[in-house]
């Protein structure tokens, strides 16, 4: 994981690994994902409080224990979960040191500070999992395709001279006795140096590349610790003699487990029959992996208690996709486009979906095309609304991530340029600010994020911001939405249906606080404008949607949905009952019945809306909006006296605790 400030990481999860921990690190990062290495002193540990505080991670996993863990823990504001991965093995506790470690452990599990122990060595689990909750887990690394075909003499050593394990030295005395074979090792140190030349073992120093271009490698050690270098090793071809393990298949066991690694000419044996019996220990491997992957994904999220995320990646032919709806825009589409073409960058192609216009806007369309006819492609389609466009550009785009220009819209310069590092680093989703021009010119920033809720988590400042579901301000990852299964809803606010998914499903954002996107405030525009039906159309869409992922989620929903749903009920549906008329006004609150009762009652009945309520500083008003969602939950809303515009919710207002009334 990437150990900045400056990328917002929405996480189930987060592994803390010390910095003497190198050797594991990467193991450690590919098994449970989102590990992040802690240096040994004071300032690292805060960043580590400052970086939790800021970002949405609910569950905390610690490497081993360290005193620093207590700081951290005493530092975070918001409660969380709190589980060790234990990586000392049964025979390592004879050291004083790893034996308080365990000691510290097992008292931790026992006052609840500790949910759980993963533990790596399976003699070790044997004996913690009778006195705290404990789960074998099995250490993974992602696979390489990397099928070496290699003629070479040298024999790895991956065993470091510096180790616990005796066997360093007779795998080097058991390459000595195979003809035309020379051992690499990394960087040796004195006494490896004496032992080599007094019994002159032919060798060579390769510190980086130790595992890498051999006939076989030397593994051999007696713990599943060190399953790395194994998976590693048969990852590019290459056999790796280990010690007695238990997770071998029994063909496996037969050409690459040595019982004692005392035994110098059991070793030379193994090598030598390695070597001969090459492509039968590969294909046995093949199907040995595909069963370990398996047994240690089952493991992980045995222990962590929910399945891990996972998003296939595809190859993609450009970076990013830009789409312009065009629907009778002619006045506005040559400036949205030039803005457009003015913030380009290599790698990007512009898609314009005209939506069965019926004024100029596909002559000035095909106009750009034959002018830019490397980065635009012109698509016509029967009108459908802005949901449709935005379904074509899902199914058409090349490219990796998707942006949304809409064409009486402008972007500035500068957006894609400051995004392109953070999209060639593999963010899920870069975001802006928006600058909100009227028809007179003057303008105001619109910030994407949530200021009074920043102190809570950025994350969070984001997901519950007015302005979430804009799809215009944002380059999404295309396999996150590909992911979802869905599309837009054909309607009004099509945004709402499928972008606060993404939000959710998304694992890492760079939030740019510049107003890089220019949105124009027309009159008669479709935000502009009330569209009662759609919005609980759009709300009922989210809402079904919404339980088919609730498992996936890190946040808490009766939360989320307060913040998405309360505010444009009160907005977009309650405030229409004032200016609607009578016969106009029944059918409204059958739809509201019919679609959204469940939702407005669960709404107007949580603690988040109660506590908002409990703000409006107008009795009157307070009661009035009290007794309403009474007869709602009712069914008798239209019983309620009198509709005074007076009792309207300033709704966005309210529920992001700016002063009103």
């Amino acid at each position: 994981m990437e150990k900045t400030l400056d990328i917002i990481y929405n996480l189930k999860h987060l592994v803390i690994v010390p910095i003497g921990y190198k050797e594991l690190y990467e193991s450690i990062n590919d098994t449970f994902d989102n590990a992040i290495i802690m240096e040994n002193n004071i300032d690292d540990v805060n960043f580590i409080i400052q970086f939790i505080n800021q970002n949405n991670i609910k569950n905390i996993i610690f490497t081993d224990y360290l005193p620093d863990y207590g700081l951290i823990m005493n530092g975070l504001k918001e409660k969380h979960s709190y589980k060790i991965i234990f990586t000392k093995t049964l025979a390592s506790l004879s050291d004083e040191g790893n034996y308080a470690m365990f000691e510290s452990i097992i008292e931790l599990c026992n006052n609840k500070t500790i949910d759980s122990v993963a533990v790596i060595d399976s003699s070790m689990y044997e004996v913690l999992a009778k006195k705290v909750n404990a789960y074998q887990v099995f250490l993974n690394v992602k696979k390489q395709d990397n099928n070496q075909e290699t003629a070479s003499d040298t024999i790895g050593v991956l065993n470091i001279q510096d180790d616990d394990y005796h066997s360093f030295y007779n795998e080097l005395s058991a390459i000595k006795m195979i003809e035309n074979k020379t051992a690499k090792i990394k960087k040796p140190g004195k006494t490896t140096k004496e032992f080599i030349k007094l019994f002159s073992i032919p060798t060579v120093t390769d510190e980086e590349n130790t595992i890498n271009d051999n006939c076989i490698n030397l593994n051999i050690n007696f713990t599943e610790i060190c399953i790395h270098n194994f998976l590693k090793s048969m990852d590019m071809s290459i056999p790796c003699i280990i010690g007695n393990n238990d997770f071998l298949n029994n063909d496996l066991k037969k050409y690459l487990m040595v019982r004692s690694d005392d035994n110098i000419d059991e070793i030379a044996e193994k090598i030598e029959s390695a070597i001969k019996n090459k492509d039968k220990i590969l294909k046995s491997y093949q199907k040995f992996r595909k069963e370990y992957t398996k047994k240690s994904i089952e493991s992980v999220e045995k222990f962590l208690g929910y399945k891990q995320d996972t998003v296939e990646e595809k190859e993609y032919e450009k970076l990013i996709s830009v789409i312009v709806p065009a629907y009778n825009v002619e006045k506005y589409l040559r400036n949205s486009l030039n803005s457009v073409i003015e913030a380009s960058i290599d790698d990007m192609e512009i898609l314009i979906i005209n939506d069965g216009s019926t004024d100029n806007s596909e002559k000035i369309a095909k106009e750009f095309e034959k002018k830019y006819p490397k980065l635009i492609r012109y698509i016509k389609k029967e009108n459908g609304g802005l949901g449709s466009v935005r379904n074509v550009g899902l199914r058409e785009a090349r490219g990796k991530y998707l942006a949304s220009i809409d064409s009486d819209d402008t972007i500035n310069k500068n957006f894609f340029v400051e995004a392109e590092p953070y999209l060639k680093k593999d963010i899920d989703l870069v975001i802006c600010d928006w600058l909100s021009i009227k028809e007179d010119q003057t303008s105001f920033e619109t910030a994407a994020i949530e200021w009074s809720l920043r102190e809570k988590n950025i994350y969070e400042g984001l997901l519950y911001s007015s302005i979430m579901p804009s799809t215009c301000n944002k380059i999404m990852k295309k396999s996150i939405l590909d992911s979802l299964n869905l599309e837009y809803i054909e309607d009004k606010y099509e945004d709402l249906s499928l972008n606060p998914l993404f939000m959710l499903k998304a694992k890492t954002i760079k939030y740019i606080n510049k107003p890089y996107y220019e949105y124009y405030l027309r009159s008669g525009s479709l935000m502009r404008s009330s569209a009662g039906y759609s919005m609980i159309h759009i709300i009922k869409g989210l809402n079904d949607r919404l339980k088919s992922i609730e498992n996936e989620v890190n946040i808490d929903l009766e939360e989320f949905k307060y913040y998405t749903f309360s505010w444009r009920i009160e907005e977009f549906i309650m405030n229409q009952l004032y200016t609607i008329d009578e016969k106009e006004k029944d059918k409204f609150i059958q739809l509201i019945y019919k679609n959204i009762y469940d939702i407005c009652v669960s709404t107007f009945e949580s603690e988040y809306y109660k506590n908002m309520l409990d703000t409006i500083k107008d009795k009157e008003k307070r009661k009035f909006i009290i007794e309403r969602n009474r007869k709602l939950k009712d069914k008798k809303l239209n019983k309620i006296d009198s509709y005074n515009e007076k009792y309207k919710l300033n709704a966005v207002i309210i529920y992001y605790g700016d002063e009103h009334e």
